[in-house]
């Protein structure tokens, strides 16, 4: 979005609700068909057709669109994060493009010394006791196994499922139909109902937002599911060790602990 940020503010101006309409298609974790119906519309809506910016977006849109990539693995990474990250920091909080180079350098330094005591204050945090929020089981479990950075993306999750509703599907009680509560009229996407899979025999559970094959966590529809269903504990095989506490002191760790198979039965490998 920020190769086009310059036409995007002159449409903005045109169309004043167009960029929360935009904002809300691009970042929904949409079905690829969800996103290119939901992309039509607002193009129609607009009578976008002929607007350059709008066909190259579209045009690129399976290179950056998440919809068309969530059977990737990435383990919540991607392949600049870290400079991207400093860049950001330094940027929002330090330095500005008018600054001098020795204002640059000392910026740089705060930076630094900002970061170091973030860290410390993090690691002395750590040692705290940490409660878990509800009295399930699978709660536990993961405050038990996951770092404390994750278990947080956990728990932050969990808050955010509450805000879900489930119905069993007539055709499999195995098949869960969740959406959210606020099943806005405007937008096509926030009436869609997630089918997720729990079957609690064998120890499956998916749903078809792909999230957990994307980033090796569940996502807010699996999660709503677990407290449906009051479960008591996740299998292991859904706990990564990449993400667990003992995944750097482990020596039989192996970070390529991520498997997955192809359409024709074969295996595949992920790592990073």
């Amino acid at each position: 979005m920020n190769k086009h940020k310059d036409p995007l503010k002159k449409l903005y101006k045109l169309f004043p609700d167009l960029k929360d309409k935009l904002t809300a298609i691009l970042n929904h974790p949409l079905m690829p068909s969800e996103f290119e119906d939901a992309w039509k519309a607002l193009i129609e809506e607009y009578n976008l057709h002929d607007i350059n910016v709008m066909i190259n977006l579209w045009a690129e849109r399976k290179l950056w669109i998440s919809a068309y990539w969530k059977e990737v693995f990435c383990a919540r990474m991607t392949s600049t994060q870290r400079s991207e990250s400093m860049n950001f920091v330094l940027k929002r909080g330090f330095v500005t493009e008018r600054d001098n180079l020795h204002i640059f350098a000392k910026q740089v330094n705060n930076c630094i010394q900002a970061r170091h005591e973030a860290e410390n204050a993090e690691a002395n945090a750590s040692t705290g006791t940490r409660k878990t929020v509800t009295r399930y089981g699978f709660e536990a479990q993961v405050m038990d196994k996951y770092t404390r950075a994750v278990y947080s993306v956990f728990r932050e999750r969990q808050y955010h499922s509450t805000a879900f509703r489930i119905k069993t599907s007539q055709d499999n009680p195995n098949i869960y139909l969740v959406h959210h509560y606020n099943q806005s009229k405007e937008f096509a996407w926030s009436r869609h109902e997630f089918r997720v899979l729990a079957d609690e025999v064998e120890g499956r559970y998916e749903c078809e937002c792909k999230l957990w094959e994307h980033t090796g966590l569940f996502c807010h529809h699996v999660i709503a599911v677990f407290e449906y269903l009051r479960l008591d504990e996740i299998p292991s095989k859904y706990i990564l060790q990449r993400y667990t506490k003992d995944a750097v002191t482990n020596p039989d760790f192996n970070r390529r602990d991520y498997r997955t198979t192809t359409d024709d039965g074969t295996s595949i490998e992920y790592s990073i």
